[in-house]
């Protein structure tokens, strides 16, 4: 999906929901999305350099936190998932 300049903020908004996604159930396609939803937001150039910043780190600790959850996936261990059923 390329980004336009008129679509920021529902990336952003659905990033930060991947990412209460993932807290709740650290499933890597979680870690996945959200570290590529942050490296596509900060190449926008519709948004402030520090918010391209900011953007940038944070898709680089995904990134980490992603190959992390992918080495779990790898070494079997199953995915907790504290969704509450109601």
């Amino acid at each position: 999906m390329e980004l336009t300049t008129h679509d920021p903020e529902a990336v952003i908004a659905g990033t930060l929901s991947l990412m209460s996604c993932y807290v709740q159930h650290p499933a890597a396609v979680y870690a996945e999305r959200v570290a590529d939803n942050l490296a596509r937001i900060a190449q926008l150039a519709s948004l402030s350099p520090e918010m391209r910043t900011v953007c940038r780190r944070l898709a680089q600790r995904w990134q980490a936190i992603r190959d992390e959850a992918h080495a779990r996936a790898a070494a079997g261990e199953a995915v907790s998932d504290a969704r509450p059923l109601h």
